[in-house]
């Protein structure tokens, strides 16, 4: 009988122990804030001509990922322009049309899928985290309307924990077209001047 309370005895010491080095570590560490930790995104040169209409074309990709994701490309591209059509800073931020022809001083964005991978609401709710990461690899290109001369080329890459697409069901996994449109709006809102 002595053993067994000298065994809970023991125990509620180790416990007390590590609640009291548990806590000590939380006030030492300074709630894990940085000082003069500014967020900030990556610095973004502004193009040297100044472009007061963007012109947004289809989002290209291979045939199998464009059968596969035919709405998120879709989607991508609308993100895209409404996004830039919210800032209200550009007098023309359009769709391309095949049949049109864009004055000066006019910016065409091109955007090249290369590959990517959305993992599905059921392969997410039964599989979780074993459905794997969702992601996409863009190459973007801005080509002056005028001259056709190719003006800046850029990359955006994104992928999403798959144990963080587990916890919400997947919906980081259906918002990435939409995120990466938001994502390249926010680069040429700092690149492209009016």
């Amino acid at each position: 009988m002595k053993q067994i309370r000298g065994l809970a005895v023991l125990v509620y010491i180790i416990i007390a122990i590590v609640i009291v080095v548990g806590l000590c570590g939380c006030a030492t560490s300074g709630g894990g804030k940085q000082e003069n930790s500014a967020v900030q995104g990556p610095i973004v040169t502004p193009l040297a001509q100044h472009y007061d209409k963007i012109i947004v074309y289809e989002l290209e990709t291979t045939p199998e990922l464009k059968k596969d994701y035919e709405q998120d490309l879709k989607d991508c591209q609308s993100t895209l322009i409404s996004s830039l059509l919210k800032r209200n800073k550009y007098k023309r931020v359009d769709a391309a049309n095949s049949n049109e022809t864009y004055e000066n001083p006019a910016l065409l964005v091109k955007i090249k899928v290369s590959d990517m991978r959305i993992a599905g609401f059921g392969a997410r709710f039964w599989g979780g985290a074993l459905a794997g990461n969702s992601y996409m690899y863009m190459r973007m290109k801005l080509m002056d309307a005028t001259t056709g001369e190719l003006v800046r080329e850029e990359d955006f890459n994104s992928v999403n924990n798959s144990f963080a697409a587990a916890w919400n069901f997947g919906a980081s996994d259906r918002s990435l077209p939409t995120d990466m449109a938001e994502i390249i709006a926010d680069y040429l809102d700092k690149a492209v001047q009016p």
